[in-house]
């Protein structure tokens, strides 16, 4: 069992959970390599002496609150709605809501040198089950059956992160602050204008 698995595999505490949203706050600001255990331990209320209990290094304690952020994600599925022109206005909120996710996902791809992705096989299982949910849009008329989840999944993905992902490029586009409520009607009518554009012809 790695380091990291053994971490996951420890009874779960207030004192986890803190030091892992205090940990997913850091290293979204200070990427992979940047953040120091005793700032995780201070952002949250506890001494460094417990972080290390819980986690052997840096490494671990990011693999821990990445799993954890996924956790989250999971945790939502099940109210995504049944209907294909919603849902991409769902996730769009969905990821304006929580930055931290997002900011996290792109920590992993710039630093990270592993060879697997953390979490790997439960994040497989997270995108399947998105996979298996466009299919079913598919069965019921609402995507054309020309297009491959896998594939239509990743153009989706990159559509309804790009606010979030990259703020500033969208301010530089439209000339509108992605936050404001101005930007965030006119994405949400794109989003629904562009879901309808799948539908069988």
């Amino acid at each position: 069992m790695s380091e990291s698995e053994v971490a996951q595999s420890m009874p779960k505490s207030e004192s986890w959970y803190a030091i892992l949203d205090a940990a997913v706050a850091e290293f979204a600001e200070h990427g992979r390599t940047g953040v120091r255990m005793e700032h995780v331990a201070k952002r949250a209320g506890y001494n460094k002496s417990l972080v290390y209990r819980y986690f052997s290094n840096r490494e671990t304690l990011f693999e821990a609150a990445l799993a954890r952020q996924f956790e989250g994600r999971q945790s939502i599925l099940a109210d995504s709605p049944s209907d294909f022109t919603q849902i991409l206005s769902w996730w769009s909120d969905n990821n304006r809501d929580n930055p931290l996710f997002m900011r996290m996902i792109l920590r992993e791809a710039l630093d990270s040198s592993a060879a697997e992705p953390v979490a790997a096989e439960a994040r497989q299982d997270y995108y399947q089950q998105q996979l298996m949910a466009l299919k079913g849009f598919q069965q019921r008329g609402q995507i054309a059956e020309q297009f491959a989840p896998d594939t239509l999944f990743l153009a989706l993905l990159a559509v309804t992160i790009l606010p979030t992902a990259l703020p500033q490029i969208c301010q530089l586009v439209t000339g509108l602050d992605p936050a404001s409520s101005e930007f965030n009607e006119r994405w949400a009518v794109f989003l629904n204008t562009f879901t309808e554009q799948l539908a069988p012809k």
